[in-house]
């Protein structure tokens, strides 16, 4: 509902179709990164100057090409006491750390990818339905079956989770493939369709508190988990996560007053405006 004369200019970060970061490159790969989504067609069809090839911008200076919102997550939530973790759960999740007072340049401020988020769910839901559900909303699914903590505990053995910041991942990690493994795993323990959703949303989970006490708590206080993204609607997950993080508040952006679906829209913005 927003006419293209008001807008100066357009962000615009495309749909991930590949993304090779530099720890998954094998001998003779060149780290490369493809977003969907032609800039040069988006300012054809609205006459607005637009910026974008954010992630492959990233990578040409020796980054990971992701994850790209913590200018825009300092912006909307640092604190001046308070440490806080803004914890986007996208396809992918990642985790932006705020040390109390941050400001760029501080060595303390750091993000990583975590692991997964919504993708190995989705892909569940998708497949165990024959295609007739495409996510698991509200986490309704997952609220039904059982957790394995045998194949819990083989997941969470994925070498990413151990990797050291900065790091990114996707689908290589994360995919398809791993989806493969994780139904047959699961099988071979008797497990159902929901138990293997509901082992998957606690990978989740699981691999986000992890992260936090690994990579994070070494840094600083972590006292507010600002859960943001498409798995902040997933209430099991949320439920899931407040379970593994019992010293740490876990809010959404709305209680601080910020409109948590559109975090990744106003990133972009702010870096488009940060480019030009």
């Amino acid at each position: 509902g927003v006419a293209s004369n008001a807008l100066a200019l357009v962000g615009s970060h495309g749909h991930t179709f590949f993304h090779l970061p530099p720890h998954a490159a094998a001998r003779g790969q060149t780290p490369s990164t493809l977003q969907l989504g032609e800039p040069a067609m988006i300012a054809a069809l609205t006459g607005v100057p637009v910026v974008a090839d954010f992630r492959p911008m990233d990578m040409a200076v020796g980054g990971q090409g992701a994850p790209l919102a913590p200018l825009a997550h300092l912006l909307l939530f640092g604190d001046a006491k308070r440490g806080r973790v803004v914890q986007n759960i996208g396809g992918i999740a990642n985790a932006t750390y705020l040390p109390p007072g941050a400001k760029i340049g501080e060595p303390r401020l750091i993000a990583f990818d975590t692991g997964p988020g919504n993708m190995v769910i989705d892909a569940l839901a998708l497949r165990l339905s024959g295609g007739r559900q495409r996510m698991d909303k509200g986490g309704r699914l997952a609220s039904r079956g059982n957790v394995s903590d045998a194949l819990l505990a083989q997941l969470m053995r994925h070498p990413f989770f151990s990797r050291q910041p900065p790091k990114s991942t996707g689908r290589e990690d994360f995919g398809l493939s791993f989806v493969g493994q994780l139904i047959a795993r699961g099988r071979r323990l008797g497990l159902s369709d929901l138990d293997l959703i509901a082992t998957a949303t606690a990978l989740t989970a699981r691999s986000i508190a992890d992260a936090l006490r690994r990579f994070v708590a070494p840094l600083g206080p972590v006292d507010q988990l600002i859960v943001a993204g498409g798995g902040a609607h997933n209430n099991t997950l949320m439920k899931m996560l407040k379970a593994s993080l019992p010293s740490t508040e876990v809010v959404k952006p709305e209680d601080l007053a910020v409109n948590g679906d559109a975090v990744e829209a106003m990133a972009f913005a702010i870096l488009a405006y940060e480019t030009v």
